[in-house]
Parts: structure tokens; C-alpha cells; sequence
């Protein structure tokens, strides 16, 4: 009877540290993600009224990859106004803002003009009087039209002149589907490598580019530009709300592995979708393989050195 009792007594033993055992283990292996909660610059916002982007106010934007569905204000008073609530909720203390000379009277502090879509001569004299952050979102992507094409040289050449960056749109276009029901007939997915934008940066050496989109889906060919043109950034807009966690995270992660989280912005590529602010702050935060300094950098830090803001700056937004 003793033997069975001290058997037992054994059997229950082992059992009881093979349990405390497994729940250390998985205690160790519980990875504790940090939120960064600073302040925010955001690289790639639109501002419309009437006249400009007025054909997308109350457009719904469909997202079959996650099954979701994201509802299009139908105002140019609403898209500001929801918008402006979201950089509130999220703490994004600057905007380059296409098109932001709609909403600068509005925000002058937080909102950085990016040109486009207007003569040379208009961004001349924009960046005369101070109120050119950057040219951009260039987008003859739209058109069939890559990035090597004689026709956008003189942005380039301005740019490169006024020393100021540009965003150039490097994606597979819209939504998913969109060529079929947007009327984008001309976009095309072999336009889409940002090894298009080689060229310009062999031909303007002085010239800050940045990628809008991040070049997805080309990985390497991304990794391989960024290798050899230190000047080129990337922003990760629009991706970071439309592809699913999964495949943002292997896209993003891949940059950051190979050394280039130090070229990586954020940015949401907000138009009359104010919910996708929520989604792509989201996106990065909830990064487990993200460091809180990486979460910075990605949120806050490179965009700051793209855009050349002063250390007084930077201690003046930081403290927000």
C-alpha cells in the first residue's frame, strides 16, 4: 500500500511541475507589445472640395482582402472635419497633405502643403512664399505613365531646384479590382516597380524621393533601391489599411530585417475614409516584431529628417 500511495505521490508530482513547467514556458514566450502614443507625422493625406476630389465624396471603398467595407463622407466639410478628429484621437501633430492648401487656413500648424496637379509656375510661387512642403502625390501612374517618362522631368528638375522632396504613387492601383470599375483603364500592374524611379535618382542625385505605397508588392526590387539610393524613403500608406495584418507585417518587416527601418514613414493616404486613420495606426502599433524606438522611427523620426525640421521643431512637436 505504501509503494502504490508513494507511486501516486510521484505520478501527481510530476504532473504538477510538468504543468508549472509548460505555463512558465509560455509565459516566457508571451510577447509584450509596446504602444507608442507620441506624436505623429502623417506623409501622405488628401485634402478636396468641390473642385478638387469632389467625385469621391460619398464613394464607399471596398476591401474584399479583409472583407471589410470603409464609408465615404459625403462633404468636403465632413472629410475636414473627421479628418481633423482623428489627428486629435491619434496625436498626428503634421500633415503633408495633397492638395493642403484647402485646409492650411484651417490648421497652419499641422498642416504641410504637398503640390500637385498644378502648373509649374503655381509651384514656383508657392515655394517663393514659403508654402511648399513637397510635390506630390505625382501620379501619372493613373495614366499609363511611368515615373522615367520625359513628361515628368520638370517636376523632378523643380524639385531638385527648390530643394524640396517628392512623393511619387507606386502601387498596383485603387482598389482592389479598381481598373474594372473606377475608371482607370490605363493602370497597369508591370507600371508598378519602383525600379522605374532609378533613372531619376541617377539624374538628381540632390533630389529626396519618396515612394507613397512603399513599393508593395516588390519586396526585393524595393530592398535592392533602397540598397542603392540612400535619397529614396518610402511611406506605407494606403497598405497599412488595405492589405491583411499578416501580409503588411511580412512586407514591412522584410525592410526593417534588412536594415532599412530608418527609411520607412508613416502615412494612412487618407481621402473621405477617416476610419482607415484608426486602422493604419493600428497596423504599426500593433507590430509585435516592432520595437517602441522602431514605432518611433516608423511613426515620427524619419519623416522628421526627410523633411529637414529643425531641432527646435522637433522639440516643439515632440513636446505636444
Amino acid at each position: 500500500m505504501k509503494i502504490k500511495i508513494f507511486t501516486l505521490f510521484v505520478f501527481c508530482f510530476a504532473i504538477h511541475s510538468c504543468k508549472n513547467e509548460t505555463q512558465n514556458a509560455a509565459s516566457e514566450t508571451e510577447t509584450v507589445i509596446e504602444l507608442y502614443t507620441g506624436p505623429i507625422i502623417d506623409m501622405h493625406i488628401h485634402a478636396y472640395n468641390e473642385q478638387i476630389g469632389g467625385m469621391m465624396f460619398g464613394m464607399d471603398h471596398p476591401n474584399p482582402l479583409k472583407n471589410e467595407t470603409y464609408k465615404g463622407v459625403k462633404t468636403p466639410e465632413e472629410q475636414k472635419a473627421e479628418t481633423f478628429k482623428k489627428f486629435e484621437k491619434h496625436n498626428i501633430v503634421l500633415a503633408l497633405t495633397s492638395d493642403g492648401q484647402i485646409w492650411f487656413e484651417d490648421a497652419p500648424d499641422k498642416i504641410l502643403i504637398s503640390g500637385r496637379n498644378m502648373p509649374l509656375d503655381s509651384l514656383r510661387k508657392m515655394a517663393e512664399n514659403g508654402n511648399l512642403s513637397a510635390i506630390g502625390e505625382l501620379n501619372p501612374f493613373y495614366g499609363g505613365i511611368t515615373a522615367d517618362d520625359d513628361s515628368q522631368k520638370p517636376f523632378f528638375d523643380l524639385a531638385e531646384e527648390l530643394n524640396i522632396p517628392v512623393g511619387f504613387h507606386i502601387m498596383p492601383g485603387g482598389p482592389p479590382g479598381g481598373i474594372y470599375y473606377m475608371g482607370m483603364d490605363r493602370v497597369r500592374v508591370r507600371n508598378a516597380n519602383p525600379k522605374q524611379l532609378e533613372e531619376v535618382l541617377v539624374s538628381h542625385p540632390k533630389l529626396k524621393v519618396y515612394v507613397m505605397h512603399g513599393g508593395w508588392p516588390y519586396l526585393d526590387d524595393m530592398k535592392a533601391m533602397l540598397y542603392a539610393h540612400p535619397q529614396l524613403y518610402l511611406d506605407i500608406a494606403a497598405i497599412d489599411w488595405i492589405l491583411p495584418k499578416e501580409e503588411l507585417r511580412n512586407f514591412l518587416k522584410g525592410l526593417v530585417d534588412s536594415g532599412f527601418g530608418n527609411r520607412i514613414m508613416f502615412g494612412t493616404d487618407q481621402m473621405v475614409w477617416p476610419e482607415t486613420i484608426d486602422i493604419a495606426v493600428d497596423a504599426v502599433n500593433s507590430a509585435d516584431f516592432l520595437t517602441l524606438e522602431q514605432k518611433e522611427d516608423i511613426f515620427f523620426d524619419n519623416a522628421s529628417q526627410f523633411l529637414n525640421l529643425s531641432e527646435e521643431k522637433i522639440k516643439e512637436l515632440k513636446s505636444r
